[in-house]
C-alpha cells in the first residue's frame, strides 16, 4: 500500500482495498475472500442503521489499511460458511468488524453501500428481476447496450447480469419453497424461469438438492 509494507500477526482479518497486495505468504496460512458492495446488502438494514446514528456526524478518515484479531471459532465458522454462500462468511466477517470497530465499519458501509440502495440501477433490478425478461429487455428499459449493463454489474457485483438475475430468482424460489406450499412448477413461473424443468434444473446445479428434496429438508 503506497510502498509500505506491513507484518500482519497470525489471526487477524486485513481489510483492504484493490491496491494491496500480498508477499511472502502461505497459501494454506490465508483466506482471500473479495468482497462487492452487493453482497453486504444482505446485512439487516435496520441494524446498520443503529449501529451507524451515533456516528454518522462524525468525521472519520477511512484508511486503506484495517487489522482486527481473531479467534478460531471465527475461523471455523467462516471456513463453513464458504462452503454453502459466499455472501455469508462476508456478511458474518463485517458484523464483526462492526461489532468490534463500530465507528470505522459503520462510516465504510455508508461509503460502500448507501449509493447502490438509493440508486436507479439496483431499485429498476429490484423491482423486475423476477419477469421473464432477456438481458437485452433489461438494457433496453434502461437505455443503455448490453455490454454497458454487464460491465457495470461485473464491476459492482462481480458477475454478469444473468447470473446475477439467476442467483437472486433461485434464492427466491428457496424461500418459497420454504414458507409457502405452493407447487413446485408454480414457483417456478413466479421467480421468473420459463418453466418447471429450467428452474429443477438450476436449482439442482446451485444447491445440489432438487426443489422438492430441499423443501422436505427445510422443513
Amino acid at each position: 500500500m503506497q510502498g509500505k509494507i506491513f507484518t500482519i500477526p497470525q489471526k487477524h482479518i486485513v481489510v483492504a482495498g484493490e491496491n494491496v497486495s500480498l508477499i511472502n505468504s502461505n497459501p494454506e496460512d490465508r483466506i482471500i475472500i473479495t468482497c462487492y458492495p452487493t453482497n453486504l446488502l444482505s446485512l439487516h438494514q435496520q441494524l446498520i442503521a443503529q449501529a451507524a446514528l451515533t456516528t454518522i456526524e462524525d468525521s472519520c478518515t477511512l484508511t486503506g489499511y484495517k487489522t482486527l484479531p481473531v479467534d478460531d471459532c471465527l475461523i471455523h465458522s467462516t471456513e463453513k460458511l464458504m462452503l454453502i454462500e459466499k455472501s455469508l462468511p462476508i456478511c458474518l466477517l463485517y458484523l464483526y468488524c462492526l461489532g468490534t470497530d463500530k465507528h470505522y465499519f459503520s462510516m465504510l458501509f455508508h461509503q460502500l453501500v448507501s449509493f447502490n440502495i438509493n440508486s436507479t440501477l439496483l431499485e429498476f433490478f429490484d423491482r423486475h428481476y423476477l419477469k421473464q425478461w432477456a438481458v437485452s429487455r433489461y438494457a433496453t428499459e434502461l437505455g443503455i447496450s448490453v455490454h454497458k449493463l454487464n460491465v457495470i454489474f461485473q464491476q459492482k457485483y462481480g458477475m454478469p447480469v444473468k447470473q446475477w438475475l439467476i442467483e437472486q430468482r433461485l434464492r427466491k424460489g428457496g424461500e418459497l419453497l420454504l414458507t409457502t406450499n405452493q407447487r413446485v412448477a408454480d414457483i417456478a413461473l413466479e421467480c421468473g424461469f420459463s418453466n418447471h424443468a429450467h428452474f429443477t434444473a438450476l436449482f439442482r446445479r446451485r444447491f445440489e438438492l432438487c426443489p422438492s428434496v430441499f423443501r422436505a429438508m427445510g422443513k
